[in-house]
C-alpha cells in the first residue's frame, strides 16, 4: 500500500512540478505580445489565446499537488482540533462516498468530450490562430485523472492511518 501511496505522490509532485514550469512560456507570451503591441503597433493573433491555454494547463494541472500537500481552501474549525484519527475517518468518508466517484464521472465525461473534439477537428474559435481544441480538452481530463489518483492516494493514507491507530489500541 505506501509504495502505491508513493507512486501517485511522486507522479503528483513532478507533474504539479511541470506545471510550475508552464509560467516561463505563459510570461515570455504574455511580454512579447505586449511589446509587439505597444513598441511594433503589431497585436499578434496567438498570444491572447495560448495565455488562457497555458493559464488552464497551469491551474488544473497542479490540483493534484496540491490535494497531496493540503493547500486547497479549508474551513476547519472543527477539523483542526479532531484527533489524526477521527479526521482520518471522515477524509475516508467524504473521499470514498462524494469525491472519488464524482471525479471519476467528471473524468470519463471530459476524455469523452476531448476525444469528441479530436473526431470532428473542432478549434477554439476564440482568435484568428484559431487552434485544434482537443489537445487542450486531453489536458483537462488528464489533469482529472491525476486528481483522481491523488484521492486514491488519500484514501489510502486514510486507511494506513486508522489500521496503524487500530494496531496500535491492540498492543495496548
Amino acid at each position: 500500500m505506501r509504495g502505491i501511496i508513493k507512486f501517485i505522490e511522486g507522479l503528483s509532485e513532478g507533474i504539479g512540478g511541470l506545471a510550475a514550469l508552464v509560467v516561463i512560456p505563459l510570461v515570455l507570451a504574455s511580454c512579447y505580445e505586449v511589446f509587439a503591441r505597444y513598441v511594433f503597433g503589431a497585436p499578434t493573433i496567438w498570444a491572447f489565446e495560448l495565455g488562457y491555454i497555458l493559464m488552464g494547463i497551469h491551474f488544473l494541472l497542479g490540483g493534484a499537488i496540491t490535494l497531496k500537500r493540503e493547500a486547497h481552501v479549508r474551513i476547519d474549525l472543527i477539523y483542526a482540533q479532531l484527533s489524526a484519527g477521527r479526521r482520518a475517518v471522515i477524509d475516508l468518508v467524504l473521499y470514498t462516498g462524494l469525491v472519488l466517484p464524482a471525479l471519476t464521472l467528471i473524468f470519463l465525461r471530459l476524455a469523452d468530450y476531448a476525444g469528441e473534439a479530436y473526431r470532428s477537428g473542432e478549434t477554439t474559435g476564440q482568435s484568428a490562430w484559431n487552434p485544434p481544441i482537443w489537445p487542450l480538452r486531453m489536458i483537462i481530463a488528464f489533469s482529472f485523472l491525476l486528481l483522481t489518483l491523488q484521492v486514491v492516494a488519500e484514501i489510502l493514507k486514510c486507511i494506513a492511518i486508522l489500521r496503524d491507530r487500530g494496531a496500535a489500541a491492540e498492543r495496548t
